[in-house]
């Protein structure tokens, strides 16, 4: 697709496209009769008439998916058609779909191919309106809409199947990996501990988590689950179902709520559905599995000792990465996903690890992906032209987003309006306390994150607890202390617990401020996340970065909202 540089929108106009898939043909619009020509020379011709469109794009909260429909009001004829007869004959042009894009002309003369043409909106044709008695039969008004379908399937059923429950893991499967795991041996309907529970979906590295002491520490993450006991086998060994499919990893330690341990290899059968379930083996010469089988109270829990628990289904190795896991799971739950764009962030996205483990059988995966995944990334997700994309915010801490225009206040791109201060000293956070790495057998964080003002004065921690911010300090100045603790179920990582505390004081420590700007049509290669390098000096702006977070086109002119970043480190001037 063409955006193009600052070079190629020099004395031009825009010139509107209009594509719309009606009764097995493409039907095709413009603001003005054309020919648009492909690489191979072949010929797209447009029909005239289409008005100028007026089209909003905007950055939605970070981390927040919107799958809300955005609209587009058009109205435009369809040549020797007659849209009221067509629609009492069931040619029905709701549901149609539609985009929207636009071409270049320069000196005359169109500079874009058809291929090359940005779309900037498409979706389906909703609401017509037709048979105006003073309009050709041709003639129709309707809205498009972008809305993205997401489905509401839950995330168990998504990776393990519909057989998620221990009742479920039929052992009439004679594919065993594990010879001593037989059907024949009775090991089913023995232990009635955990019966009916969800079969747990395990992710990430598990293993030599890095505590707050700055060493690694092992902790018990994940359960483990009864399902069966030999009683005729020698040591009588009890068999521990530890995840719902198969893992990298080969051997795990186990913990019990009373204090006991055990390590184990891991072992994988098939059950009768062929879904392959990974489980434990520990002899009753162990601690663990006398006191389980002797109170169902007692509870097991894991921690895996090498490898990672779900192979990376996207990429190589273990799914941890934030950008594999968002991509994993969003392309199972629509196919509107931009592809290229979510590509493009994977490398800096998966410097975000998590893990851990989901046996709620009720959540879907798009909630659990918003509350557990997308909340914590430096991301905006929009609704592109070709789906969900992710779009970089320009205050977190991790990467320096580079101007791609440098632009001095005046008539091509003059100021429309007023500097807003879209929160309150009330929305501040500047001392920012992360809790991670849940330990299982307590349920409680074993370690903590903190980013603020100032690293402790003879504390005990290391600086992998205590990180001391300079924006921290200029808040702190303007407003007091004002803490914030955010507690993450699914982070095992100091370093994205670190990467996360700043983030968050980044983008929470100042007050956000936007202004918007009326925008010369020559500045169309601008999109949404660009950051531009302003002076306005009535307003106290000199080189100052912003980060357009809306842009529309209205009236032959963009109108462009900018973030103002509130990095008073970054300029010269006083705070």
């Amino acid at each position: 697709m063409f955006y193009g540089s600052r070079t190629d929108w020099e004395d031009v106009d825009i010139i509107w496209t209009l594509e719309i898939e009606y009764l097995g043909e493409e039907y095709r619009f413009a603001t003005i009769t054309l020919d648009l020509e492909d690489d191979d020379g072949k010929s797209y011709p447009y029909v005239g008439g289409l008005e100028d469109v007026e089209v909003s794009q905007s950055l939605k909260q970070v981390g927040d998916i919107s799958i809300e429909a955005d609209s587009i009001s058009i109205a435009i004829t369809f040549p020797d058609r007659n849209i009221a007869q067509d629609q009492m004959n069931g040619k029905f042009i709701e549901g149609s779909k539609a985009k929207i894009g636009y071409v270049l002309v320069q000196n005359g003369q169109i500079i874009t191919e058809y291929g090359n043409r940005p779309i900037i909106f498409q979706g389906i044709i909703t609401t017509p309106v037709y048979g105006h008695p003073e309009q050709e039969t041709g003639y129709v008004e309707f809205s498009i809409e972008n809305e993205v379908f997401i489905s509401s399937q839950g995330l168990l059923a998504t990776v393990i199947g519909e057989n998620m429950y221990i009742e479920d893991v039929s052992c009439s499967n004679a594919l065993y990996v594990e010879p001593d795991f037989t059907y024949e041996r009775g090991l089913v309907e023995v232990q009635d501990i955990h019966r009916g529970k969800a079969i747990p979906w395990v992710f990430g590295e598990l293993h030599g988590v890095e505590h707050s002491s700055g060493l690694d520490a092992s902790i018990p993450i994940t359960p483990a689950y009864v399902i069966a006991f030999d009683s005729t086998a020698a040591n009588n060994p009890v068999f521990f179902l530890v995840a719902g499919h198969v893992t990298n990893a080969s051997s795990v330690n186990l913990f019990s709520n009373t204090g006991e341990t055990d390590s184990s290899n891991i072992f994988t059968f098939v059950n009768i559905d062929n879904r392959v379930y990974t489980y434990v083996k520990i002899l009753d010469t162990s601690s663990i599995p006398l006191s389980v089988s002797a109170n169902s109270d007692r509870q097991v829990w894991v921690e895996w000792d090498d490898g990672g628990a779900y192979p990376n289904p996207v990429g190589t190795g273990n799914l941890s990465g934030a950008g594999d896991i968002c991509l994993w799971l969003l392309s199972e739950l629509t196919d509107d996903i931009d592809y290229e764009a979510w590509n493009s962030l994977r490398p800096y996205l998966n410097q975000y690890e998590f893990a851990g483990y989901v046996n709620d059988d009720k959540i879907t995966v798009f909630q659990w992906l918003q509350k557990n995944i997308l909340a914590h990334l430096p991301i905006h997700v929009v609704n592109g032209p070709y789906g969900l994309k992710p779009v970089m915010d320009m205050a977190q801490s991790g990467i320096d987003l580079s101007p791609r225009l440098s632009i001095i206040e005046g008539p091509d791109f003059q100021r429309f309006g007023p500097v807003t201060t879209e929160n309150t000293p009330e929305d501040v956070s500047n001392v920012i306390t992360v809790r991670y790495a849940r330990n299982g057998v307590v349920d409680d964080f074993t370690t903590f994150v903190q980013v603020s003002n100032v690293i402790p004065a003879g504390g005990t921690l290391s600086s992998t607890a205590y990180i001391a911010h300079p924006k921290s300090m200029i808040s702190i100045q303007r407003y007091g202390k004002k803490k914030k603790v955010i507690e993450l179920d699914y982070c095992y990582s100091n370093l994205t617990a670190q990467r996360i505390a700043q983030d968050i004081l980044e983008r929470e420590a100042l007050p956000t401020r936007t202004v918007q700007y009326s925008v010369s049509i020559r500045y169309g290669y601008l999109v949404l996340g660009d950051i531009v390098e302003i002076t306005d000096s009535d307003i106290g702006l000199n080189n100052h970065r912003c980060q357009i977070i809306q842009k529309v086109f209205s009236g032959g002119r963009w109108l462009i909202d900018m973030k103002i970043d509130e990095n008073p480190n970054r300029y010269e001037r006083n705070v």
